[in-house]
Parts: structure tokens; sequence; C-alpha cells
């Protein structure tokens, strides 16, 4: 592994960690990271994948997500979509995904399922 790399995957490692904590602590159910490097196939280094119990928590994660992220380690997602219905809302941070389902949403679209061959990590709620 180059030097690049190294510090491209504790930048990621970093990031990842900052958004769990912050879905941690707006109560996101079911945190689950997915690994996508792994594949070397996907435009994305990580899926960070949670659900929401209501389109108002769905807002309140995105907006902890994106403030946490921003306050600690500079970074602005280079975009951010589905705040409108708030039922998928997808922040995306260059090699990490963030998907935040209502959970008739996420069932209907099964990531875990679609990528079943990335590594996978559970996060308890705190």
């Amino acid at each position: 592994m180059t030097a690049t790399n190294k510090k491209l995957t504790r930048a990621n490692e970093e990031l990842t960690d900052c958004i769990i904590d912050a879905l941690q602590e707006k109560k996101a159910q079911q945190i689950v990271k997915m690994d996508l490097s792994v594949l070397q196939v996907t435009l994305f280094d990580r899926f960070i994948i949670c659900t929401a119990t209501s389109n108002t928590q769905a807002e309140a994660l995105c907006d902890n997500v994106c403030m946490k992220v921003k306050q600690q380690l500079g970074i602005l997602p280079s975009h951010v979509e589905g705040i409108s219905n708030a039922q998928w809302i997808l922040i995306d941070y260059f090699n990490v995904m963030v998907h935040i389902f209502l959970p008739e949403m996420r069932e209907y679209y099964n990531l875990e399922g679609l990528w079943a061959d990335a590594q996978k990590e559970e996060f308890a709620a705190i």
C-alpha cells in the first residue's frame, strides 16, 4: 500500500467514525458500515446505512452528520439528496456515501443485499 493510499484510508476512517458518532448521537437505528473497497468495482469505498423512525428524525440525522463532519473535519458533502421527502436521504462525501432510510424504504431497496459481498460492520444505537 502506498503512502497516498494509507493517507486516504486513514482519512476515510476518520470520516466514517465521525459520521457514525453523529448518527448515534441522534439515535439512528440499525447503523451498518459497508466496506466496498474490497470489491474493487465501485466508485465508493464505504456505505454507511441507517434507519430513521420518521421524516423528522431523518432530517435531523442528515443535519447532524453534515454539521459534525464540517466542525470536526472541515469537510462539506459534495451532494445531499432526498431531504424534500426525507424517506431516503443520501449524503455524498466522495468515497463515503451515507444512506438514511425510513424502514420501508430500507427494506425495499435492500442495499445490504445488493452489496452482499462487501465487508459489513454493525453499530449499536446508544
